[in-house]
């Protein structure tokens, strides 16, 4: 893994001010990251990464239910209106900064996690494998590779089902699946029967 304090990454391989980007406005009117968490992780940041916008949901994990908690009154606090739960995660929809664009937060609760490290080891794919804390983005081992040359690679599989959804999902971004991603994906999928009872879950990003 790999941590890079994220103003200065942006400046050096962009050329751009994180302080001027829509995930920048976004965070500040939020509570507050930290290194012991909250922390937002996947999508949002790789998008930005990119140059794009964040044009999608935005995840955030916690280090306890009481940090999520306290994370999720704030929320409400300001207006944000609960749209969805699951035991996956809570989802909150609602306007955020100066622009008037309804904005998704997704407040992930299927697992905490003692630190930023531990949310980016949890993702299914090297591309996702990206967490901020408000000042440092850790990175996976393989994530600007991948990234750079637009490949898809596992990094680990927990629901089989969901990767495969997501997989089409990136494909769509323009993302091309590494010769052995679609084979890891179709070995755990066959030799675990008890994921036919994943089908239903979300997996985020």
């Amino acid at each position: 893994m790999a941590s890079f304090d994220l103003e200065d990454f942006l400046a050096r391989s962009t050329d751009a001010s994180f302080a001027d980007t829509t995930l920048a406005g976004i965070l500040k009117a939020l509570p507050p990251l930290s290194k012991e968490g909250p922390w937002i992780a996947g999508g949002a940041l790789r998008r930005t990464l990119l140059g794009k916008e964040p044009e999608s949901d935005f995840d955030f994990f916690f280090r306890d239910a009481g940090q999520l908690a306290d994370f999720t009154a704030a929320l409400e606090s300001s207006g944000l209106v609960k749209v969805r739960e699951t035991a996956h995660h809570v989802h909150y929809r609602g306007k955020l900064g100066d622009s008037g664009i309804d904005r998704d937060i997704q407040c992930i609760r299927f697992a905490f996690y003692q630190n930023s490290e531990a949310v980016i080891d949890s993702f299914d794919y090297t591309i996702c494998q990206l967490a901020f804390d408000g000042k440092t983005l850790t990175l996976g081992e393989f994530t600007l590779w991948d990234l750079g040359r637009r490949r898809l690679a596992i990094h680990k599989i927990t629901y089989p089902v969901a990767t495969m959804r997501r997989m089409l999902k990136y494909t769509a971004q323009g993302f091309t699946a590494c010769a052995g991603c679609m084979a890891t994906i179709l070995t755990e999928t066959a030799s675990k029967p008890e994921i036919l009872q994943q089908i239903g879950i979300t997996y985020v990003d």
